[in-house]
């Protein structure tokens, strides 16, 4: 057993890097081991912030333990949590790191650490963000390098490491989160959402930002409504952009009964209805790293159509868990989607997503944080 701090959001925060903490510090806690969070007293400022709220929508509890100390914009909270993580006695230290903009309140942190003999692990989703600025590279490559070792999720993501001259203790795949529970029924799901139960049905989940390509798989939907009369995109996540020209495009396009927009974050309880009344998920990303959507789409036992940008290629195996189509390729993507549906792929693609679950447990995450701790934690045990 050991102790082991988690730095980085977790409940009543909302998204996918505060459930992937949560997630996390679950199996760890399942492995014997005593996790505690640092997390943030303000996570973002209201100007900096797209969103409509930081918090999720329901009541939320932390799985572990957790102290809200850090605020990005507050250089004195960044040493007081250094010495709240000291004082914890940990064997180590895991933060989650996904934008650089917590660089500078990292870096602070993990040197204080490096200073009192505290291993640190950077857990990269992101080292360089979607929308590039001025110091995102001097920014990450500030809190990176003082960390003890890094993990990533995706060969995108330690080529991003390579190019800030880091090194890569370890890769990885995004684990299955389960918070979401079993699949539900198809029919019921589509009554719920007001979908007709016959229809071949797409999903669009999350938040919609221009990386997402959510304007390709609009102009994709004409030629799939002449191959597949009755078709249904539905389009589930809050819009971190102007979300009145993607409505003045739907009407251009003639879509106004195929598409339904949910324009709201999707809270946890109702995630299993979106995803189980889908028979498609389409993420027609421009650029990526990895997705928290393609484990959410396996744990629901839905294939996914994904772009070949970033790591997604590698989670989702062409012909095998889905369908693999170039970036902005509207046609190409159409091409897919109307393929899923009329050479009968369902029943075979379910089966890979099926093959392929075991691969994205926690077990192996776990296993690599618990072989970077054992020095430290020998030590301490003798």
């Amino acid at each position: 057993m050991a102790r082991i701090v988690v730095i980085g959001p977790v409940a009543p925060y909302r998204g996918g890097i505060a459930h992937f903490s949560e997630a996390l510090g679950r199996a760890l806690q399942e492995r014997g081991h005593v996790v505690h969070a640092l997390s943030f007293r303000r996570q973002y400022p209201r100007w900096l912030f797209p969103g409509q709220q930081q918090t999720e929508p329901e009541p939320a509890m932390s799985a572990m333990p957790a102290t809200y100390v850090i605020d990005p914009l507050q250089p004195w909270t960044w040493q007081r949590a250094a010495r709240a993580a000291r004082q914890l006695a940990p064997d180590l230290v895991v933060f989650q790191y996904w934008m650089p903009f917590f660089a500078p309140a990292y870096g602070v942190i993990s040197s204080c650490l490096k200073r009192w003999a505290v291993p640190t692990v950077a857990l990269v989703h992101n080292a360089l963000p979607h929308e590039r600025h001025a110091f995102d590279k001097r920014l990450s490559r500030f809190f990176l390098k003082r960390c003890t070792a890094r993990l990533v999720l995706s060969q995108t993501v330690a080529q991003q490491l390579q190019q800030l001259g880091v090194s890569v203790e370890a890769q990885l795949v995004h684990p299955i989160d389960f918070r979401y529970g079993p699949p539900q029924s198809k029919p019921e799901a589509r009554r719920r959402l007001g979908l007709p139960l016959e229809a071949p049905v797409l999903l669009f989940f999350g938040f919609v930002r221009p990386y997402k390509g959510l304007e390709v798989l609009l102009e994709a939907m004409p030629a799939v409504q002449a191959a597949l009369p009755g078709v249904q995109l539905v389009v589930a996540g809050e819009f971190y952009e102007d979300a009145a020209r993607y409505q003045e495009r739907l009407q251009a396009l003639g879509l106004k009964d195929s598409v339904s927009v949910h324009r709201r974050y999707i809270p946890e309880s109702e995630v299993a209805w979106y995803f189980s009344a889908a028979d498609l998920v389409v993420q027609p990303y421009l650029s990526a790293t990895q997705s928290g959507v393609v484990p959410m789409a396996f744990h629901f036992e839905r294939p996914v159509v994904v772009t070949a940008v970033g790591g997604l290629p590698e989670v989702v195996p062409d012909e095998v868990a889905g369908f693999v189509v170039p970036p902005g390729d509207a046609e190409a993507l159409a091409a897919a989607i109307v393929r899923f549906f009329r050479e009968n792929w369902a029943d075979r693609l379910t089966e890979g997503v099926r093959r392929l679950r075991p691969r994205y447990g926690w077990a192996p995450l776990c296993e690599a944080l618990e072989q970077m701790l054992q020095p430290a934690h020998a030590l301490r045990s003798g």
